[in-house]
């Protein structure tokens, strides 16, 4: 901020009038300006804080309007092709984008690689699983057969089952006629 006042440096009225707009107009420009090349101190500033302008800062404020006019264009798009800085801060926001994308890239690259190493488990457990279920299907078929030869064997063993059944309960029937051993010594 300088107190000293130039014979070259314009108060915003005399450099509103030489633009042709309004005091308002102007301060719009110069805080588009400033934020484009985030400096707040970009313009001169004399000792009531007020901006001073120079002859060059007329110039370019034409130029800014000038594109403006242009299509797709705003004040905000035209200063950026202005102000030197706004192109070291485009060129930083590019590498930064650039980098940001690399980024992206190995991110993308490692999730792709986790997602084959998940697909090749998932066929490895697949072909474990297809292998239970063939070994489920045998032991069920060998269930099956194991049953069905116990079923046989328990209807080709029922009759001589019941043959010998009906002797044991025959001979107990005997024995108990005899009598307790009891009464063998007591009778």
């Amino acid at each position: 901020m300088t107190k000293v006042k130039s014979n070259n440096l314009l108060t915003p009225a005399q450099a509103a009038k030489n633009l042709g707009i309004s005091v308002a107009t102007l301060r719009k420009y110069s805080l588009i300006v400033e934020r484009t090349t985030e400096n707040s101190d970009y313009f001169e500033r004399n000792s009531q804080n007020n901006r001073l302008y120079t002859q060059k800062n007329i110039e370019d404020f034409k130029e800014m309007v000038k594109l403006s006019h242009g299509p797709k264009m705003t004040l905000e798009t035209s200063a950026m092709q202005i102000y030197p800085t706004s192109e070291t801060k485009k060129v930083q926001d590019e590498d930064g984008q650039a980098s940001k994308v690399k980024e992206l890239q190995v991110t993308v690259a490692k999730l792709e690689s986790e997602n084959k190493k998940r697909e090749l488990t998932i066929k490895e457990l697949q072909a474990e699983l297809n292998d239970a279920q063939k070994s489920k299907e045998q032991l069920q078929v060998e269930l099956d057969t194991l049953k069905q030869q116990a079923e046989e064997k328990v209807r080709n063993a029922e009759p001589a089952k019941d043959e010998s059944i009906k002797e044991r309960i025959n001979e107990k029937v005997s024995d108990d006629k005899k009598g307790h051993w009891w009464n063998k010594f007591m009778g």
